[in-house]
Parts: structure tokens; sequence; C-alpha cells
């Protein structure tokens, strides 16, 4: 039954990304107010990020014992926005965060949100 709640919520987190103002969170990153978060892969971000956007792959959540400890580094104790390729990804990584106590919002997918929100190459 909870595996079956943590799917229900997934899906719900997925499309959450519609909740919120992309362009609002996108000037408060760039005004270094929150933190939007690529946990694609590197091989997938040579295409392109959302501009001021910091990179921190899942990969490296699910392999690094000492992850934590170089997220809070990195996002400094700002509400931080995840994107992944479609959002299935960063859904994930949302999940793992909460589990360790670290809220975050999924804003779904690099695929939709270079079409609404300004990129650059890393």
């Amino acid at each position: 039954m909870k595996k079956l709640f943590c799917l229900i919520a997934s899906v719900f987190t997925f499309g959450a990304s519609a909740n919120v103002d992309l362009n609002q969170i996108h000037q408060r990153a760039i005004n270094n107010e929150v933190m939007i978060i690529d946990v694609r892969e590197e091989n997938e971000i040579k295409d392109g990020m959302v501009k001021g956007a910091k990179w921190f792959p899942l990969s490296k959540i699910s392999e690094d014992k000492n992850w934590a400890s170089d997220f809070n580094k990195l996002v400094q104790n700002k509400d931080i926005y995840l994107y992944c390729r479609s959002g299935a990804r960063s859904g994930k990584v949302k999940d793992i965060l909460e589990k360790n106590g670290i809220k975050s919002t999924n804003i779904g997918g690099f695929l939709d949100l270079q079409n609404k929100l300004p990129t650059m190459k890393p």
C-alpha cells in the first residue's frame, strides 16, 4: 500500500510544475535567491541547461554516500527547484531529498522548460 501511495504521489508531484510561476522562479534563481537544480547526467546537459541552473546529477545522489553534504553546500539553505529531461528523475530526486529532510519542488523536464525559460550551454 505504501508503494502505491508513493507511486500516486510521484505522479501528482510530476504534474505539480503547472502550479509554479516558472518565470518568477527563474528570476529568483538569477538573483541567487533560490536554486534550480538540473539532475540530468553529464552527457545530457551538453544540449543545454536552464540559464542560472546548477548541475547535480541523480547518479551522484545514487552512488556517492556523501552526496548530502555536497548538495547542502550547493543549495545553501535556499528553496530548491528540480528538473531533468522529462520530469520523472527530478520526481525521484525530490522523493530522495524528502526522505533526507530536504524540501524541494519538481518543475518538470528540460524538454518543456527550454520552450519557457532562457537556456545556456554549459
